[in-house]
């Protein structure tokens, strides 16, 4: 991504931020990501070409940008104030909280994007590898005799299957029967 993210944006910065991300998920509403273009996304937001290009590389990057900014959202950076045993809980709920707060916005977007398409995916790896990060920085799992890395990944794995099956494939239909699963695939571990 162009715009580093680490540095204070000002009010014009966010403005265009969201407009070029709040474009991309109302043209994914209607249809596939691999067919959306620079053109579209800035025709719908009223941007330049130009200033699209000054933020992001293409609409992968401006993907990626998307999710960025659901995690910020969520607030997955606030992992070190959890305590360690309940931080994948305390994720998933969060997580849960969010998707479901825009499931219909989400049902829309897979009536146009599969589960095997770019869109997807991209999410999925990139939920995947914040979860992984939070939980290769929890101390408890060091405690245990199988590798650190393999543990996060079990948890990651394990918290996005379950988010995907609720959100994605529909087969899951509540909070508290998506908790239920999560904390069976998981018990075998604390």
């Amino acid at each position: 991504m162009k715009f580093d993210l680490n540095n204070k944006t000002n009010r014009f910065a966010e403005r265009t931020l969201l407009a070029f991300s709040s474009s991309l998920m109302s043209i994914l509403e209607t249809k596939e990501f691999e067919k959306v273009t620079v053109g579209e996304i800035c025709e719908a937001c009223n941007y330049p070409r130009a200033t699209f290009y000054n933020y992001f590389d293409d609409s992968y990057d401006l993907l990626n940008y998307c999710w960025i900014a659901m995690m910020q959202d969520i607030k997955v950076d606030d992992y070190p104030d959890m305590v360690p045993e309940e931080r994948v809980y305390i994720i998933f709920n969060r997580v849960y909280d969010y998707f479901d707060s825009y499931k219909e916005r989400l049902q829309k977007i897979m009536m146009f994007n599969s589960l095997d398409g770019a869109l997807v995916m991209s999410c999925s790896l990139f939920v995947k590898q914040q979860i992984n990060r939070i939980m290769m920085d929890c101390p408890f799992a060091n405690e245990h005799t199988i590798p650190h890395e393999l543990l996060a990944e079990h948890f990651s794995n394990t918290l996005q299957l379950i988010i995907e099956w609720c959100f994605l494939r529909r087969k899951i239909t509540s909070k508290e029967e998506a908790e239920i699963c999560l904390r069976y695939l998981l018990e075998n571990i604390k």
